[in-house]
């Protein structure tokens, strides 16, 4: 049972931490501008860019509280 629990929360925090990196890696594509400048980019970098901070607070929980 225990070590059920205990896997279930290292999948929580390498999920966290994939879901983590993929936010990181749109934020940065959609600010450098890599992809054409227009509206539809900007609106998704706002959108990434609130992705990006709430994975940043789960994984931070997860660190923090081992929730």
């Amino acid at each position: 049972m225990k070590e059920d629990i205990f896997k279930s929360h290292l999948k929580k925090k390498s999920q966290s931490k994939l879901a983590l990196s993929i936010s990181l890696f749109i934020v940065l594509l959609t600010s450098t501008g890599y992809i054409f400048n227009s509206k539809g980019v900007i609106f998704l970098f706002y959108i990434s860019c609130f992705v990006f901070l709430y994975n940043l607070v789960i994984h931070f929980l997860l660190e923090k509280f081992d929730i």
